[in-house]
């Protein structure tokens, strides 16, 4: 499902549980607890409540869901044993053609902990097998390129040139990373225009509007729909919090001159919205109730398009 908005063609989406976390695809344990049979249980658990979130996401108009990246605990650890993965593996093929009726595009974001250009070779080490298991999620699940894994471009140790070369080199040598990954700008590090010099490579960059108020830099719109290369591109939207707050933090709601903001930003291309409020679900409620122009109200939903 899609709004119209002028000549756009948007979706949206929230992220990982609802706002209360009661259903979540982010269960954890603690590694200490690590056996098969806690892994298990919590996996189930997880897969059970995607179901039942993109139920909701349905509901809500959603087009978009971000996946949480503990939806099997540990699954990138050295503890993790292989052999724990084919029954899991045999369980993700078997829902995958439940997961695709509901037509909802799937993505997933790993945390900061996900450092590419770390100068620790330990660290880039441990950074692809959590990439290397957020792909394999999502090729388990049935889900297509549109399924892509999000990152930041991590840190930028004195030396931001030399630091996005340390970047570049990694995606070059690892070129399989290029099937799925995008690269998101941040609200410290990274900005839009220093990514946008590695999409010779294939990478598509992820465009958060929070984290360009923050960091902003000049850049072409055209260009960066285009290093999606005919996918629609995920952008992310959160809104600043209105209390006293640490620099970065995401508001609970999204405000609705943000939304529009960003709209007039991607002007007339198609894109996929990650609302990142902490409320999530509500926070998407909230929003189609203070623009009703754009989406609606809930006698009259023309805007609202299959």
């Amino acid at each position: 499902m899609a709004i119209r908005f002028g000549c756009q063609s948007i979706r949206f989406g929230f992220f990982c549980s609802t706002a209360d976390n009661k259903i979540t695809t982010n269960r954890k344990i603690q590694l200490k607890n690590l056996t098969f049979e806690r892994v298990f249980e919590t996996f189930r658990r997880n897969l059970e409540d995607l179901v039942k979130l993109l139920e909701i996401s349905k509901k809500l108009g959603c087009g978009i869901f971000r996946l949480g990246s503990n939806f099997i605990p540990f699954a990138s650890h050295r503890a993790f044993k292989k052999e724990w993965l084919s029954p899991i593996e045999e369980i993700l093929r078997q829902t995958a053609p439940k997961i695709r009726e509901f037509q909802i595009r799937i993505t997933m974001h790993p945390g900061q902990y996900v450092v590419l250009n770390s100068p620790k070779r330990e660290v880039v080490e441990a950074s692809l097998r959590e990439l290397e298991y957020h792909f394999w999620v999502l090729e388990c699940l049935g889900i297509g390129r549109e399924g892509v894994v999000v990152i930041h471009g991590g840190g930028v140790y004195g030396d931001k040139r030399k630091s996005l070369e340390l970047l570049r080199k990694t995606l070059r040598n690892h070129s399989w990373l290029i099937e799925r990954l995008a690269i998101e700008n941040d609200e410290k590090n990274y900005t839009v225009s220093d990514l946008m010099t590695l999409v010779d490579l294939g990478v598509p960059i992820v465009f958060d509007h929070y984290h360009h108020r923050l960091n902003p830099s000049n850049f072409c719109v055209k260009e960066l729909i285009s290093s999606w290369k005919g996918r629609i591109p995920e952008v992310h939207l959160s809104s600043s919090p209105k209390r006293n707050h640490r620099f970065g933090e995401h508001g609970e709601l999204i405000e609705p001159e943000d939304f529009l903001d960003l709209l007039n930003l991607v002007g007339e291309n198609r894109v996929d919205i990650i609302f990142e409020a902490k409320l999530k679900e509500l926070a998407i409620i909230k929003l189609k109730e203070d623009l009703p122009e754009i989406f609606g109200s809930k006698e009259d939903k023309m805007n609202l398009k299959n």
